[in-house]
């Protein structure tokens, strides 16, 4: 399955993968047929015109530059103008003055970019060869600086670190840009049970493939014996298999971070205290609001979701297949009526696909649609069931 970006260097995906799979050998497990897959897309990279792979290389890099020149500004602005009076500061009013200060504010967005994607992870590479940035690619980063709207223009030294910057995120688990996710299951030919693996195609860096592990599912009798996934608008689903989702957390967490310390607040003034006991107060206050907030991350959130978490997938585990494609025909109606009554674009929608992959049966469709009405088309459909008959 594929979602999200569904081209891959100005080619769709489907073309690609219906192309991989006349020669696709058997494979022992899903695993391998993923990296063989992931390998086949890297090869198809060295095979891809110079101005495709450039244009791949400007769009996943081009955000990342104006995301630093729109908070420029913005830090600007709050230099510019005083925040009780909103009068324009005195030591701005020159040209030089105004130019030096945005040169400044520059400089801290960039420190503060290095900063954060110097803690996130590396991205996993496929394809020949370590992780570089040559410098045609280098200068194609140049290129997108100039062209972006960052005024005044960096100078040499800033020019360097918007360099070295782009190539950090290149080389770090982090896209601007769109990305595509794929997603791999079934069995291989060594497998009793099934396993799913799911990536995240992130863009090109030189001939290589820059992806991110996202899932990786082997169903085991000694490990997890269900699981159910959802991809790409996961919201709804996650809202009904666990109770909550990122954006029902968030806002739970935000009115949280709101109420806490006011109750810090009104208790500190309430009390007659001496300036070094309301001193350590405050102190321990802050180290348990801290420890609050710790807590509903990892332990409050969490538990919610491995409970509900647990009493779906003890049920899944038992469940006829016919049961469960209608569930996951389910869960996607679920998503497609909330995009539907919903302000926004009703992403998600239609007939809906449904199938089963089963050791006895293999690939089995249990809904699908075409674009075109089958009886009008007899010839392709004879086409389909040929390689079935032999």
């Amino acid at each position: 399955m594929i979602n999200s970006d569904m081209n891959f260097l100005e080619t769709p995906l489907p073309v690609l993968i219906k192309s991989y799979r006349k020669s696709a050998p058997s494979f022992a497990t899903v695993a391998d047929a993923a990296q063989a897959f992931l390998l086949y897309l890297a090869n198809f990279i060295e095979t891809s015109p110079e101005r495709a792979r450039s244009q791949a290389l400007r769009s996943a890099i081009a955000p990342l530059f104006e995301h630093i020149a729109e908070h420029t500004r913005q830090s600007w602005m709050s230099r510019l103008f005083e925040p009780e009076t909103f009068a324009m500061r005195a030591e701005f009013t020159e040209e030089a003055s105004r130019s030096a200060a945005m040169r400044a504010a520059l400089d801290e967005q960039i420190q503060n970019l290095e900063s954060v994607l110097g803690r996130l992870p590396d991205a996993t590479f496929i394809g020949d060869g370590p992780f570089a940035v040559d410098p045609a690619e280098q200068a194609l980063l140049a290129q997108v600086i100039q062209e972006s709207s960052i005024s005044p223009a960096p100078d040499a030294e800033q020019l360097a670190r918007l360099i070295e910057l782009g190539t950090l995120s290149l080389r770090k688990f982090v896209t601007y840009g769109a990305s595509t996710g794929i997603v791999f299951a079934g069995f291989g030919s060594s497998e009793l049970f099934p396993t799913l693996i799911s990536y995240e195609i992130l863009g090109i860096v030189g001939p290589r493939l820059k992806v991110s592990l996202t899932n990786h599912v082997d169903i085991d009798r000694e490990g997890v014996r269900a699981r159910v996934i959802p991809f790409a608008q996961r919201e709804m689903v996650e809202r009904f298999l666990y109770g909550l989702d990122k954006t029902i957390e968030n806002q739970i967490t935000e009115f949280c971070r709101q109420s806490v310390p006011l109750i810090t607040e009104r208790t500190l003034a309430a009390l007659d205290l001496e300036m070094r006991d309301r001193l350590v107060l405050e102190t321990e206050a802050s180290n348990a609001q801290l420890a609050f907030f710790n807590g509903l991350t990892e332990n409050g959130f969490e538990a919610i979701r491995q409970q509900s978490r647990e009493e779906i997938e003890d049920m899944v585990e038992f469940m006829p297949k016919p049961e469960m494609a209608r569930m996951a025909e389910a869960l996607v109606n679920l998503t497609s009526i909330k995009r539907r009554v919903s302000r926004g674009f009703e992403t998600v929608g239609g007939a809906i696909d449904v199938a089963i992959i089963s050791q006895a049966e293999g690939f089995v469709w249990v809904k699908r649609k075409h674009y075109f009405e089958a009886e009008l088309n007899s010839r392709y459909m004879n086409r389909m069931r040929a390689p079935l008959a032999q």
